[in-house]
Order: C-alpha cells, then structure tokens, then sequence
C-alpha cells in the first residue's frame, strides 16, 4: 500500500491521486506501527508481574481510569486503542479488564477539546465542557447497565481473551450504543448541560 500510495503520488500530475495516495502511505505507516507495538510487547505475555498489573484493571474503577488517565496523557483515543491491541497480542487481556479501559479511554479523549477551548472563547469551552459531559454520562449509563447484568447473567464472553479485532468492535458498539441511549435521553439531560453552559459562561466572564 505504502509502494502504491508513493507512485500515486509522484505520478500524480493534476492532484486527483495525491489525496489517495497520502492515505494509502499513512494506513501502511499505521499497520507497520501496529505490527512493531505488537512484536515489542510480546515478551511481556511471560511477565508474571505485567500480568498482574492488567489483572488489577478488571476492577471496572480502576480499568476506566487507567483507560481515561492514559489517553489524556497522550491525547489520543485512536493511539490508546491501538496501543491496547497492541497489547492484546500478549494473550493476558481477557474482555473484563479491556472494556473498562476502553469505557476510560472515550472519556480520556476529551482532552483534546478540552485543551483546544483554553485559549478559545466562551464558546468553545461551552463545546468542550459539553463533549465531556456526554462521554461522562454515555460511560456511565453504560457501564451501570452492562455491569448489573453481568452480575445477574456472569457473561461467558467477558473471561475470554481480548483480540484487536474485539477491541475494535467493543470501542465501535459502545459509541453506536451511547449515542442511541443519549438521543433518548436528550430532553432530560438538555437542563444539566443547559445550567452547566450557565456555570461556564459566568466563570468565564
């Protein structure tokens, strides 16, 4: 792909084939970067205390924290999913201790908004604090509902063994199902995000 993606671009001459090429080039720079994560990880599948430390994130608390703690930190959701994956490779990561994580890692990626509006104007910030509380509330109606009926129904899939592809689908089915829930939601969580719009435009004066 990175081959094709450089002769789309230098055989490009009326600038139709530089875009696809530019996109060509970086999926192949991301699946490489994917590729060595994962060859670099793989030691640790026999590090008992590596083992352990992602045992202790099957708290759902502590995973979703960890997941929103991390991707602030490097201010990327799609690096931190990948990162996850790329761990996933290990064979240590069942289901239980990635899904809180990714849960942690859809509230960590609204740093990236959140830092964008300090300079910004009154908007903006009502913007950013409006993406934050609605990845708040999505995690949270989410993760009270899936966790009550693990605890009734002890889902099986959860002590399976995490893939990349299962993170991929989990990251993927949590922001389709959170969006569906917050649709239905909306009338009654337009007055909080209203008052908090208050809140922030009366800080901010």
């Amino acid at each position: 792909m990175a081959f094709i993606g450089i002769v789309l671009i230098f055989l490009d001459k009326d600038g139709k084939k530089k875009n696809l090429g530019s996109i060509l080039i970086g999926f192949a720079i991301l699946m490489y970067g994917m590729e060595t994560m994962s060859s670099a990880v793989e030691p640790l599948s026999e590090n008992e205390a590596f083992a352990n430390i992602l045992l202790m994130f099957s708290n759902p608390i502590l995973g979703v924290l960890a997941g929103a703690v991390f991707t602030a930190v490097i201010q990327s959701s799609s690096a931190s999913v990948g990162i996850l994956q790329a761990l996933a490779a290990t064979g240590l990561i069942p289901i239980s201790t990635a899904l809180p994580i990714i849960l942690g890692q859809n509230i960590g990626t609204t740093i990236t908004p959140i830092l964008s509006s300090i300079n910004g104007n009154t908007d903006a910030k009502r913007v950013a604090l409006a993406c934050l509380y609605i990845k708040m509330i999505g995690v949270a109606v989410i993760a009270v509902i899936f966790y009550i009926m693990h605890g009734v129904l002890d889902f099986a899939f959860m002590h399976v063994t995490a893939s990349a592809f299962s993170i991929a689908l989990l990251h993927t089915l949590f922001n389709i199902l959170s969006t569906l829930i917050l649709v239905q939601l909306f009338p009654f969580l337009i007055s909080p995000l209203l008052y908090a719009f208050i809140i922030s435009f009366i800080l901010n004066q």
